[in-house]
This record gives C-alpha cells, sequence and structure tokens, in this order.
C-alpha cells in the first residue's frame, strides 16, 4: 500500500508546501473551461464550482445529502450551474476521476454519483482487510463499479490509467491549490466567493439572494 500511494502523495505534499499561504484565496473570477463537467443550465446567472476528492466521506455526505435537495431547488430550474471539479486526496481518487473522464453529460455525473454513493464498497472496504492495497487491487474494484455504467473491465481500466485523463484531473488539483488555495475537500466557489461545506438551509442563504438578481 505504501507503494502505490507514496509517489502521489510526495507531490501533493510538495505542491501544498511550495503553495501561498493557507485557506481559501480571496474572491477571484472563476473561468469556465471547455474541459470542465457542468451540471445545469449554461446560462444559469449562479456558478457553483465544487472541488473535491471521490474517497472523501464528507464529498460523498454533500453528495447524497445536500446535493439532490440543491440539484431541485437551484440546478434543475436553472437557477445555479454546477462546475464539478476534481481534487483527489490519494491515489484511488485520481483513478476514479480518470475513469469518470470517459464518460460525459449526464452519464458523467450519474457515475459520479455511483461512486460516492458507493463509496465503501468499492474503497473503504479494501482497507478492511489484510490485503495489500495495490494499483491492481483499486483498478479491479473500480472496473467492477464501471460495469454498472456500461464499460467493459479492459476499457474501464484503460480509462483510470490513460494520461490524457490524468493529465486532466493532475491540471484540476494543481489549478485548485495554486489559484484558489484549495486545501480540503469539499471545497466549494460561488460566483467567485469561496466556501466551505454548509448545511442545505445555510447553503440555501446563500443562493436565494443571488437567484433573485
Amino acid at each position: 500500500m505504501k507503494t502505490f500511494f507514496s509517489a502521489f502523495a510526495a507531490a501533493a505534499l510538495a505542491l501544498f508546501l511550495t503553495g501561498s499561504g493557507s485557506g481559501f484565496a480571496a474572491t477571484v473570477a472563476v473561468e469556465i473551461k471547455p474541459t470542465d463537467m457542468v451540471h445545469g443550465s449554461p446560462n444559469a446567472p449562479v456558478t457553483m464550482v465544487e472541488y473535491a476528492s471521490m474517497t472523501c466521506p464528507h464529498c460523498a455526505a454533500f453528495q447524497t445529502e445536500i446535493l439532490p435537495r440543491l440539484t431541485k431547488d437551484y440546478i434543475d430550474t436553472g437557477k445555479v450551474k454546477l462546475v464539478f471539479r476534481e481534487y483527489p486526496l490519494d491515489a484511488g481518487a485520481r483513478m476514479a476521476s480518470a475513469l469518470a473522464r470517459c464518460l460525459s453529460g449526464d452519464q458523467y455525473f450519474r457515475f459520479v454519483d455511483l461512486l460516492f454513493r458507493s463509496q465503501n464498497d468499492w474503497w473503504v472496504k479494501l482497507f478492511s482487510t489484510n490485503q495489500q492495497v495495490t494499483r491492481g487491487v483499486v483498478e479491479a474494484s473500480l472496473a467492477n463499479m464501471a460495469k454498472m455504467a456500461g464499460m467493459t473491465e479492459e476499457k474501464a481500466k484503460s480509462c483510470m490509467n490513460d494520461p490524457r485523463n490524468l493529465d486532466l484531473v493532475d491540471a484540476s488539483w494543481k489549478e485548485a491549490m495554486a489559484r484558489y488555495k484549495v486545501n480540503s475537500t469539499p471545497s466549494f466557489i460561488v460566483n467567485g466567493t469561496p466556501y466551505e461545506p454548509m448545511t442545505y438551509d445555510q447553503w440555501k442563504a446563500v443562493l436565494d439572494p443571488l437567484t433573485r438578481k
């Protein structure tokens, strides 16, 4: 397990230590890139960026407990668009994000939702036994999840190791740290203003004034 995770962990620590300051950046304009995964109307007046790691339990809690209500009240109604950006906290999350990158549109967001809702099945349980958690073990676990999205095992393993997909994931992670000073997940930026995780009522207090403008 140490060998599998050590390279990514070392790179993350080095980038964190060379960053300036700590905590969120001040309000800053967020550019929507062609490679961004956007859920909701592109013309929605409010842009909500979420930085998340596929192996983060707090991200899974937001996905299952808060996001469905935000989707119903703000995203599906055209008031808010959600930009989901990868911020992998470990090698497993990096591979899972690269795997998801082989999907697009609603398929992408359904698969991300599946990974978060099934986080215990494909990730947490790997550490509940005495087996060594190698790259191969994680690949097999993610490939089983990918079958639910209609991928073959061969396709899934190709996607999670695709250099282009991994480069997109790494670029998202690096930009989050360098430009927005993100250092935890989930982290959010709403119309340029950073926020930490909140309850639905707290999000409502933030979003309602913005959507009434």
